[in-house]
């Protein structure tokens, strides 16, 4: 500070004294410079307070023993504020010398605490003789003079001394536009705590002790104490959900909906972290609607100006509702052509009209709600015009890997089984895989079983989550939900409605009334605008509803559901409703019904032998039944075994076939098919005598049908090839082929170039030819095993069979077939037609069919055939994806998959074979077009060049050939 009015006088610039008039030029000259010097002291002071926070500070006190004193936890820092309008002399200082001895030794004695140390700061550099004296042994360690271009090295809570008045503003106020959340432009800050200084200067109230202490920056500053929400941190590891939405989009409004668990909050924290804008979020979970415009502003104006240049004060002025600060803060986004995104968790808690009158007032904030479905999610939908989107779950390779991650083994329909009792909501899997871990040996599919069952004693997080709002729900919705969960595949409306009437004696406006009930609970998922069903994740708990209801109730929605399904499948057939009418068949004691499905061949393929296998094993072991239907559950259980391969099981249930015909009067059906499968066990386990044995006892038998006969023939050709007779069982094949060609009106010749849809309309009129058509295919598979892979003749007929098993249907045989062609392909190096087989023709049949115990196998292969064909990156990532299935393979995949990947390996590192040059002529390429349906291209006439060679391939110029 200036010490004397002498000293005053020569500090500052003089300025000529311009419109104003005076007696004493001089006097105003001293009075400007006294104020100058005072005003660059106090600017100094606010810009150590606006370094105080970050520096550590405790507390500024100004005009005590030193013009500012610095207080830190473990030392003082005293400054002596110096201008001049020359350079600083040694007489300048002399006086702020003395007095820091006399503080030093207040701290010497213990009368202060902390270490002391001193600045002398400045406007003006050192002259010479000072420069020299600071730089003796003389000059005292703990006194440093800091000015403009001085050395660097100023402590972080001090400031470099400012130039002049115009610097020292300049200084002030970039500090200003640093704070983060302060509402005052950073001039006005800067005066304002300029004029704090020189009130606590004065010492008047309330800076009487001319302090400031650490805790009062914020209010002093007027930074808004803005608690902002923070995105949740995203799992460890995530793993992505099927067709996740993106988190950023241009529309006003969207609605994230899914039940508790669903991931929502983990999908957002891990989208943020990728989105290229910034993103608020708030949590909504317990705050009154009201406030929520007031919270929207708050958190999106600190998050996006929090470190602008006090535009927080034009948007929060002080005593505006938050839908005005809304209105504000969206036209200042505006302004800048900016968006904001804001994510609002736990929307559903807050009343529709709220968020409507936020979106009104600010059509520059970009809205995502997440929700859980409820009534206030349909009136959010209705008034902005939109459709919910939702998180559809893990697929079942995020499954397994998530189980193989917990501990567990599961294949892949033990993966579909778990992402049908979980809806695949990544919560309830993670636990269900640790509960499965704990307490079932990790075995997935047991864990399943008891749930499925009911039978399962530990609850598990999906329950205690959904019971709680499956128990607030009205007792018809509880009861409405229990009837249709016992349908795990979707119901039309007609459908779901006639089962609501028959079961609950409701009219048709009851049970209309009833399912539109049902979607804002998030119970019932809608298929469009006609299908429908209870979501997986809540039929756990209405299937325990139904049980709670007692015996009757349960028997009487099974009978019901039992007849809708049987007319729903004459009129749309599909997978999912014959594995469900099977199961309702099972649950009332339907025996002969199941037993004739698992007799016909047909039934095999169809990939649904999981769901009557319970069944048939309860009706085979249960001795008071009939002999008749117990032999024919045993005959499908065979037949699954030798088609499988499990002979030992299998030659148990024969001998119990065989006991069964020994101990009753059975037909003569009985003992063939007991006699049949008898011989081809022999064949398989390679039994020659006991084949040839068989053999005789079965031709004798077999009727003098020509359908039976080929039959018989086909079985022993089909014995004669496992045994290695492959030239016998060839010409047999070869044989068979043409009696069932002529069967059906057709000929090999026909079946070139045409497509099953284009061979239909082929096929006789008038009869069921479903089970000729199969043996046909199967004949033709066995010709190809028994030609060899290496002959041209096994790829026709695999491809001939390939048609007509989809013809037939047989999808299961389709598929197996499909994988030995592409196995053959694949060794003359056709990886091009082995990929375009898998990926055209034998992946849809698996996707549409949902064959999943050969889904592993077929993918497996498919990656060896990328790998073949280059893509290397898709190949090992497909394998990435098997791996956590691998352990729970059976030992055979397992080796087999273990081969794969080493050939995977081994041709990433080495190359491959080429290619196999494939050339059709065009004479049958242009047959293979016509019979599928395929326009032939025509190349686009051109005008020819007169010295060009004729198109007539006369070989003379156009000019002189038909150019003239």
């Amino acid at each position: 500070m200036a010490e004397d009015l002498e000293a005053a006088t020569s500090s500052g610039e003089i300025f000529p004294v311009d419109g104003i008039s005076v007696i004493d030029e001089k006097q105003l000259i001293r009075i400007e410079a006294v104020h100058r010097g005072f005003l660059y002291q106090h600017l100094f002071g606010a810009a150590c307070l606006l370094l105080a926070g970050a520096a550590g500070v405790e507390r500024i006190v100004v005009e005590g023993d030193e013009d500012i004193e610095i207080v830190l936890p473990d030392r003082r820092i005293y400054v002596q504020v110096k201008t001049r309008t020359d350079k600083l002399a040694a007489g300048d200082i002399s006086g702020a010398l003395e007095r820091f001895e006399e503080i030093r030794e207040e701290h010497r004695k213990g009368a202060r605490p902390g270490s002391p140390s001193f600045v002398i700061a400045s406007n003006a550099a050192p002259n010479g003789p000072l420069e020299k004296q600071i730089a003796t042994s003389d000059w005292p360690e703990d006194v440093e003079l800091h000015w403009p271009d001085g050395p660097e090295g100023t402590p972080s809570c001090l400031p470099r001394p400012p130039r002049d008045l115009a610097d020292a503003v300049a200084v002030c106020s970039e500090l200003a536009g640093q704070l983060p959340f302060a509402l005052l432009r950073p001039e006005t800050l800067t005066w304002k705590l300029a004029s704090l200084v020189m009130l606590a200067s004065a010492g008047s109230p309330p800076r009487k002790d001319h302090s400031f202490t650490r805790a009062e920056l914020p209010g002093l500053f007027e930074q808004l104490v803005v608690q902002m929400q923070e995105l949740p941190a995203p799992p460890s590891v995530y793993r992505a959900q099927m067709n996740e939405p993106a988190l950023l989009a241009e529309k006003p409004v969207r609605i994230i909906a899914g039940l508790s668990g669903a991931g929502k909050t983990a999908w957002v924290a891990e989208a943020a972290q990728h989105a290229p804008l910034p993103v608020t979020y708030i949590d909504v979970v317990e705050m009154p609607g009201a406030a929520l415009a007031s919270a929207v502003a708050r958190e999106v104006a600190g998050r996006i100006y929090g470190r602008s240049s006090g535009k927080l004060g034009e948007i929060l002025l002080p005593g505006a509702s938050g839908l005005d600060m809304l209105g504000t803060l969206s036209v200042t986004l505006g302004q800048e052509g900016l968006h904001a995104d804001v994510v609002i968790d736990n929307a559903h808690r807050i009343p529709a009209s709220d968020i409507e009158a936020i979106v009104s007032r600010a059509p520059h904030l970009r809205l995502l709600l997440l929700c859980q479905p409820g009534p206030g999610i349909a009136a959010l939908e209705a008034g902005f015009n939109i459709q919910a989107e939702a998180l559809n779950g893990w697929d079942e390779d995020t499954i397994a890997a998530a189980a193989h991650d917990a501990g567990c083994l599961a294949n892949f329909a033990d993966c579909e089984r778990l992402s049908r009792l979980t809806g695949g909501l990544p919560f309830y899997v993670l636990n269900a895989a640790a509960v499965a871990a704990r307490d079932y040996g990790g075995a997935i599919r047991a864990f399943c079983e008891d749930v499925e069952a009911q039978t399962h004693i530990v609850e598990t997080a999906q329950e205690i989550i959904l019971k709680r709002a499956f128990e607030g729900l009205p007792a018809d919705a509880r009861e409405t939900i229990a009837l249709l969960s016992v349908a795990d595949v979707a119901l039309s409306k007609d459908e779901a409605t006639q089962l609501l009437q028959e079961t609950c004696g409701l009219d048709a406006k009851g049970a209309a009334a009833r399912l539109r009930a049902l979607p804002s609970t998030g119970a019932l998922e809608l298929f469009g605008v006609t299908g429908l069903k209870i979501h997986d994740a809540v039929r756990m708990l209405g299937k325990g509803e139904l049980a709670a209801r007692g015996p009757d109730l349960e028997k009487k929605v099974q009978e019901v559901l039992r007849g809708i399904i049987i007319r729903s499948i004459r009129q749309d057939w599909s997978i999912g409703k014959l594995g469900l009418l099977i199961r309702l068949f099972g649950q009332l004691g339907d025996a002969m019904i199941l037993v004739q499905f698992a007799t016909d061949e047909l039934f095999h393929e169809m990939g649904v032998w999981p769901e009557i296998e319970p069944y048939l094993l309860a009706i085979a072991a249960d001795g008071d039944g009939e002999a008749e239907i117990r032999l024919w559950a045993l005959d499908g259980l065979v037949f699954n075994d030798l088609r499988t391969g499990q002979f030992e099981p299998g030659e148990a249930r024969i001998d119990a076939m065989k006991a069964l015909l020994d101990e009753h009067d059975l037909g003569e059906d009985e003992w063939l098919a007991w006699g049949m499968k008898r011989m081809l066990l022999m064949s398989m386990i390679g039994n020659a005598a006991g084949v040839q044995e068989m053999l005789g006892l079965v031709e004798g038998r077999v009727p003098a049908k020509p359908e039976h006969m080929r039959v018989f023939r086909y079985n022993r050709a089909l014995a004669l090839f496992k045994l290695g007779d492959n030239t016998t069982a060839v010409a047999e094949a070869g044989k068979l082929v043409e009696e069932y060609y002529e069967a059906l009106g057709l000929t090999p010749a026909d079946v070139i170039g045409r497509n099953p849809p284009q061979l239909r309309p082929l096929l006789p009129k008038g009869r069921d030819v479903t089970d000729q058509l199969k043996h046909l295919a199967d004949t033709l598979d066995l010709l190809a095993q028994a030609a060899g892979r290496k002959s041209q003749r096994s790829t026709m007929a695999r491809i001939h069979a390939m048609k007509f098993y989809e013809l037939a249907q047989a999808f299961s045989s389709f598929v197996r077939v499909g994988m030995d062609l592409v196995d053959e392909l694949v060794w003359v190096n056709d990886f091009v037609s082995a990929r375009y087989t898998i990926e055209r023709n034998i992946f849809p049949v698996i996707q549409a069919i949902g064959l999943t115990s050969d889904v592993l196998e077929l993918r497996a292969l498919y990656a060896v055939v990328l790998a073949y064909c280059g893509d290397h990156q898709a190949a090992a990532n497909e394998v990435e994806r098997l791996r956590p299935y691998e352990e729970a393979m059976d030992p055979n995949h397992r080796a087999a998959f273990q081969d794969q990947k080493q050939i995977i390996s081994d041709v990433r590192r080495y190359g491959g074979p080429p290619q196999r040059r494939v050339d059709v002529p065009p004479p049958l390429q242009a047959l293979f077009d016509r019979r599928s349906g395929a326009t032939p291209s025509v190349e686009a006439r051109k005008k020819v060049g007169r010295n060009e060679r004729c198109p007539c391939g006369s070989g003379q110029k156009y000019k002189r050939c038909h150019g003239r």
